[in-house]
C-alpha cells in the first residue's frame, strides 16, 4: 500500500518533502506549488489527523483497545521492534530522523517483555 501511494505521490511530481498529505474532494495532493488540496496552506497533514487515522484503522483492525493506538505509539513502536531485532542504533536514529548521537531516541525503545528484556536474565545472578 505504500509502494502505491509513493506512485501515486510520484506521479504529481512529488518525490520529497511529507510522506501524509492532504487530499481535497477532487483528489488534488497537497504540495507546495499547488496548496489549494485541503483547507489552508498546509502540504502536510496535521498530528491531529494522523492520529484519527491509526485508530480507525486500529478499530478497523479489530485491536484490543484501538483507541489506544497513535501515530507516536508506532513511532515507537517502530523503534522498540528495530532494537529487538538487532538493528544498530545509529540505523534506528537515522530511519526515525532523530539528530544524530541524539539521546531522545532511546526513550522511544520501549521494554516489551521486562523478565526476558532484563540484561542480567540468564546469567545466573
Amino acid at each position: 500500500m505504500t509502494r502505491a501511494w509513493l506512485a501515486d505521490l510520484a506521479g504529481a511530481g512529488l518525490t520529497t518533502g511529507p510522506l501524509f498529505r492532504p487530499i481535497d474532494r477532487h483528489g488534488r495532493i497537497a504540495a507546495r506549488a499547488h496548496p489549494a488540496a485541503g483547507r489552508g496552506r498546509r502540504e502536510r497533514l496535521p498530528p491531529q489527523t494522523v492520529n484519527l487515522i491509526v485508530k480507525r484503522a486500529a478499530a478497523a483492525a479489530g485491536l484490543y483497545h484501538a483507541e489506544a493506538y497513535t501515530a507516536h505509539g508506532l513511532r515507537a513502536g517502530g523503534a522498540t521492534s528495530a532494537a529487538k531485532a538487532g538493528a544498530p542504533m545509529s540505523a534506528i536514529t537515522r530511519h526515525g530522523r532523530w539528530a544524530d548521537g541524539s539521546p531522545v531516541v532511546a526513550g522511544y525503545i520501549r521494554q516489551a517483555d521486562k523478565w526476558n528484556d532484563n540484561p542480567l536474565h540468564g546469567i545466573g545472578l
